[in-house]
């Protein structure tokens, strides 16, 4: 027969005085506990009543924990009578608790990248994906256990990649995405908080090159005379576009559909941060995006085709694709209008700032139209009182030429 009750294991005592609470299944002499990954002091149970006691900041929540446990084996325990099958502890537990295998760092990893493309969060995904070859490249290991991911291999595999001449701020975007998944794995109790090596190992970047040019050079850019539907005309377009449309990001300009342009404005929510944009179009806007909008088109620009799946792999990629072939021409422009920097796709977000800036625009109304989340709630409120004409009427002013 099988019996079983809620109890602290006092044969494990923690560090700070506490013990697991177990749910003990016995039969006969023999029992099997199933840790309910709450640690409590004794003075916090009610060994009688074998429930939390209130002077515990969590009592509902734990409590609600152990009645489901207990409903579980109780279940579980019956299954198994009205199958005639033989009770033992162990059965029980192997029934309520099913053993998972036990990953390595690696192995999680991947686990983890899969779950992300399931879901369509592929930009976490190939971050986390890079993250892992750079750990199996510079770590010289493909299996690395949770507890070897620690300051000495992180600090190691640092050394290692600023030799190979990699960049301050590439070692810690690799970084922010390992820590990533290392807190991932202790909330889903892979491995425990002791083992986490990022309390002692400090994420270090480096301030880049500010990647801007002046309104002068935004309008000679504009006005610059290119062979219409050449390549180069068009990476001035889609440039010239994001800038007027406050940098929006190449990826979200692509992905622009007809269904979020209305009124005169546009509607869309940035991939990276899901925040959701409402700009006023700038005329130049209307007439770039007019030039490119069919009705045959499932975009606003004919970059994504319609058999790609939105948010998959291969969209990634396309995009990635066009926005090196953008930066090549643009390179181009640049070189030959002389400007001292090297023009990329991203100068025009950059540049929609510095110039709103220079026109003496404070810098909370400019990280409103950039939309910036802010430090604290009460710039947040006070953001909140901008009207969208005020943003509407600065996004004119910066694109005027």
């Amino acid at each position: 027969m099988a019996t079983f009750k809620v109890l602290l294991d006092k044969r494990r005592q923690l560090q700070d005085k506490t013990y697991p609470l177990v749910v003990r299944i016995y039969t006969g002499r023999t029992f099997k506990d199933i840790n309910l990954k709450t640690y409590l002091h004794e003075n916090q149970f009610d060994t009688i009543k074998h429930k939390v006691k209130k002077n515990h900041p969590n009592e509902k929540m734990i409590n609600l924990r152990i009645k489901q446990a207990v409903l579980q084996v109780q279940d579980t325990k019956l299954n198994l009578e009205l199958r005639d099958e033989v009770l033992s502890a162990e059965k029980i537990k192997n029934s309520v608790v099913k053993p998972q295998p036990k990953l390595n760092f690696i192995q999680y990893a991947e686990s983890l990248i899969l779950q992300m493309k399931k879901v369509k969060r592929t930009g976490n995904a190939c971050a986390y994906k890079d993250a892992i070859s750079a750990l199996n490249e510079y770590s010289g290991r493909s299996d690395l256990q949770f507890k070897e991911v620690n300051y000495e291999l992180l600090c190691s595999i640092e050394n290692k990649m600023l030799a190979k001449g990699r960049k301050r701020n590439t070692i810690a975007c690799y970084n922010r995405s390992l820590r990533a998944i290392y807190n991932r794995a202790i909330n889903e109790d892979f491995v425990e908080l002791k083992y986490y090596p990022y309390r002692k190992y400090k994420i270090k970047g480096e301030a880049t090159a500010k990647r801007n040019i002046s309104k002068g050079d935004m309008k000679a850019i504009a006005e610059m005379q290119l062979v219409p539907d050449s390549q180069a005309w068009h990476s001035r377009n889609y440039f010239i576009l994001s800038f007027n449309l406050r940098g929006i990001s190449f990826a979200d300009m692509v992905s622009i559909k007809p269904a979020d342009i209305a009124d005169g404005r546009l509607v869309y929510r940035r991939k990276k941060t899901h925040k959701v944009y409402n700009i006023k179009l700038t005329d130049k806007a209307k007439e770039i995006i007019s030039y490119y909008s069919k009705p045959s088109q499932p975009y606003v620009l004919p970059t994504i085709e319609a058999h790609i799946e939105p948010n998959s792999e291969q969209e990634r990629v396309v995009i990635h694709q066009a926005v090196k072939t953008c930066n090549k021409y643009l390179k181009q422009i640049g070189e030959e209008l002389k400007l001292h920097q090297k023009l990329t796709t991203y100068f025009s977000r950059h540049s929609w700032a510095t110039i709103a800036k220079k026109m003496g625009y404070s810098k909370d109304l400019i990280s409103e139209g950039l939309g910036h989340c802010q430090g604290s709630r009460i710039t947040e409120v006070y953001l909140d009182s901008y009207e969208p004409e005020v943003i509407d009427s600065m996004n004119e002013a910066v694109c005027r030429f």
